[in-house]
């Protein structure tokens, strides 16, 4: 019996291409589909931000804040925490939507303001 000592093992270059391509084509899968749950995750929290715009802003009128004309008024008023100005028991409450930016060049405020809307009839802001 005749053993061979120059025998190695290991892979050979073919298979380790193979796993290669199968390793390219799940990234190819699996990248696109991360980026699209990255996505909705963001889209569904600056929904959820602007719904809370929304409501605090209805209480803070409900409280007895005036003043909001327009849509980008009637934002920042909560973003940036506009109180309740008179007499009354809410007389100096602030009204306020946490982690909100209140400057309009940001793309994280754009984006709420896309799921509202300034309904000039009611004065009222109202979520899409």
């Amino acid at each position: 019996m005749k053993t061979s000592l120059n025998k190695k093992s290991g892979f050979s270059l073919v298979e380790m291409l193979v796993v290669i391509a199968v390793i390219g084509i799940i990234a190819a899968i699996a990248v696109p589909m991360i980026g699209n749950i990255t996505g909705k995750a963001e889209e569904n929290a600056t929904r959820r931000n602007a719904q809370n715009i929304a409501s605090v802003y209805s209480a803070a009128v409900a409280a007895g804040y005036s003043g909001a004309s327009d849509l980008a008024t009637a934002v920042d008023s909560v973003t940036t925490g506009n109180g309740v100005q008179g007499t009354g028991s809410f007389a100096g409450t602030y009204f306020f939507v946490p982690n909100v930016p209140a400057d309009d060049t940001t793309t994280f405020k754009t984006a709420n303001n896309a799921f509202l809307e300034w309904n000039a009839t009611a004065d009222v802001l109202e979520y899409k």
